[in-house]
């Protein structure tokens, strides 16, 4: 294994470099262990980072810049080798569970036996970083049917979410592509996460910031969710209701926003 640190500080860019070099060292996945091993506090995540060039704890102390020229470098070179793993990379960190390790394995042991490593179900380190890029992709598809839409600050059509994964990111494609040449937001009030389109320029916000997208909702403010409760309570057959495929398609976690279930969703 070559000299360096492997810290990482959280954020996509420092995952996609990491991910690239245990690729191309193309190590047995105890080598990259154990090189990972000896670093000591390898993972202490200063927290998910998508939306700000947070700094790069690497060996040549990389700049927020040089690390963004680094990561779309590893970009590109990962995404030739394989769609799938560049995908899995992506997913396992809009997770934000603790499988940096395993994915590093991953890498490692696909740029020493190439893609068919990829196709090996016997691996544990496979299973366990498919099994977290399904439930990512499972969230992405409910919430692209499931986000709800209301009118904000500065003619903005707003949609307040709590994915349990960091994915407005993924949303913002499919969203842009719906709304044609209107402006909206998603707001991951979790996370304090916004991004939105405006003016035709994509923006994003931290904080109380990206809170500040969010519709007011006091007094005529709820006029527009009311309006919804009653359209759907007009629209529903009650012969027709299937309580458990309901709670399939459309869990109770995400029932907050979604006026059709009682909560303070919009359009």
């Amino acid at each position: 294994m070559t000299g360096g640190t492997w810290s990482y500080d959280g954020s996509l860019d420092g995952l996609l470099v990491l991910a690239h070099r245990a690729y191309c060292e193309g190590e047995p996945p105890d080598a990259v262990a154990n090189a990972l091993a000896a670093d000591g506090e390898l993972f202490a995540l200063l927290g998910p980072a998508p939306l700000r060039g947070a700094p790069f704890k690497g060996s040549s102390d990389q700049s927020p810049s040089e690390l963004g020229r680094a990561a779309e470098s590893a970009s590109a070179e990962l995404r030739a080798f394989s769609g799938g793993l560049f995908d899995t990379i992506l997913r396992i960190w809009m997770s934000e569970e603790a499988l940096e390790l395993p994915l590093f394995r991953l890498c490692a042991i696909a740029g020493h036996r190439g893609t068919d490593a990829l196709a090996d179900h016997g691996n544990p380190d496979l299973r366990a970083v498919s099994r977290a890029s399904r439930r990512v992709g499972r969230e992405i598809d409910r919430l692209s049917g499931l986000a709800r839409f209301s009118p904000g600050p500065g003619g903005l059509f707003v949609a307040a979410l709590e994915p349990d994964a960091n994915v407005i990111a993924a949303l913002l494609p499919h969203f842009a592509r719906r709304f044609g040449s209107e402006d909206f937001a998603l707001v991951d009030a979790r996370r304090r996460l916004a991004l939105a389109r405006r003016g035709g320029l994509f923006e994003s916000a931290t904080g109380e910031e990206a809170l500040a997208f969010l519709p007011e909702r006091t007094g005529a403010g709820d006029e527009d969710v009311a309006l919804w409760g009653r359209y759907f309570k007009a629209a529903e057959n009650p012969a027709r209701r299937n309580a458990e495929l309901q709670r399939r398609l459309m869990p109770a976690r995400y029932w907050r926003y979604l006026p059709e279930m009682g909560g303070a969703g919009g359009a």
